[in-house]
């Protein structure tokens, strides 16, 4: 690690209120982070976001003696370090508009390329919940499949998403929501321990930072950005796991779901995400292969014989007509329906019950005829 390039990407990071949009404004006028502390007042505040606040706080020499004393740290840890503008940064982490401006790691990179599913769930999850989440990672690494899980080292469905993916030898990332100084929950070090033989610990806390309820949220985005999707096991109407999907959501990543049984509050947020169309109901790592693309040959998902056009109602009708084109998003059905979302989603759920129209990869409606 070099000092002399760390510490100004360091210093950048840790002043409030610069995050990543703003970050890559000062970047599009800088060809370094230490360019960025050269520029003078008035070049600051030429640039957009950049207010009398911000360009004071850039001026601040104290912000370059805090990133001194976090590099002493994290060269005594031997922690690396990868800033959102350096070649080695996450690609899918670094499209997010808030994506962290630098993030600290122990362990392994995923390599280029690699195929990425983020796994999120309940902390209190049922026995059948843990059951899936095997099967799940099993189902992928016996179609030969090299996936490396995301997810948050936390109770429940987190540490069984690691764990899975340790015995099947999925290379597996967990991100903290706390500086390296600790570990939380300090009942997964062994875990972490294994976690670091094939994969890797993530988080953009510094040092100082301490486990703190609203610092998980803000962890959520990474476990959202790495990965090409996330797939939600068992959650409330409220919790961490909710709002990773909602965050992949707006990434426009895809969100999968394993649904539940209407009268159990453990999946009363993942069969909500399938109801709003936040996410696509998924059963088996078949489903997971076919609507990310990784499936081989054609298309996997069985559905049933179509039935005939004439058992279809008018609205039905509409919609099947309109998906005989180019796939189409919801958004997209809706505009050309002149139907509400809500109907929308239930005329899709029924036609695809038909058998006369699938979802495709990247959110996607089209008709089982082409």
């Amino acid at each position: 690690m070099d000092a002399n390039t760390t510490i100004p990407k360091l210093a950048l990071a840790l002043i409030p209120g610069i995050g990543a949009n703003i970050a890559r404004a000062l970047m599009s006028r800088c060809a370094t982070a230490a360019d960025i502390f050269k520029l003078k007042r008035p070049e600051l505040l030429s640039i957009q976001g950049i207010g009398t606040l911000l360009a004071d706080r850039l001026l601040n020499a104290d912000t370059f003696r805090r990133a001194e004393e976090e590099i002493c740290y994290l060269e005594k840890e031997n922690l690396s370090c990868h800033f959102l503008f350096d070649a080695d940064y996450p690609p899918l982490l670094a499209q997010c508009p808030d994506a962290p401006i630098v993030f600290f790691r122990r362990g392994q990179l995923p390599e280029p390329g690699a195929r990425m599913l983020s796994i999120v769930g309940t902390r209190n999850p049922s026995t059948r919940g843990k059951e899936i989440t095997r099967e799940i990672i099993r189902g992928l690494a016996d179609k030969g499949h090299k996936v490396v899980i995301t997810s948050g080292l936390a109770y429940g469905i987190d540490i069984q998403a690691h764990l899975a993916a340790l015995e099947v030898g999925f290379q597996t990332i967990a991100v903290l929501g706390h500086g390296f100084h600790t570990l939380y929950p300090a009942v997964h070090k062994q875990t972490a321990g294994r976690i670091l033989e094939q994969g890797g610990l993530f988080s953009d806390f510094f040092s100082h930072n301490t486990p703190d309820p609203k610092n998980f949220i803000r962890r959520n985005r990474i476990i959202a950005g790495l990965s090409e999707a996330t797939l939600v096991i068992e959650s409330g109407i409220k919790g961490g796991a909710l709002a990773t999907a909602e965050m992949a959501n707006s990434y426009d990543r895809d969100v999968m779901v394993i649904p539940g049984r209407p009268d159990d509050l453990m999946s009363k947020g993942c069969n909500y995400l399938i109801k709003a169309n936040r996410g696509s109901l998924v059963e088996s790592a078949e489903d997971i292969e076919y609507l990310l693309g990784w499936a081989q040959g054609p298309a996997r998902l069985s559905y049933p014989e179509p039935m005939l056009f004439q058992q279809l109602d008018p609205e039905e009708l509409t919609i099947f007509g309109l998906l005989s084109g180019p796939p189409l998003t919801v958004d997209q059905i809706c505009r050309l329906a002149e139907l509400p979302v809500q109907r929308i989603s239930y005329l899709l759920l029924t036609l695809e019950f038909k058998g006369l129209i699938r979802a495709a990869p990247g959110k996607l409606y089209q008709s089982c005829q082409l």
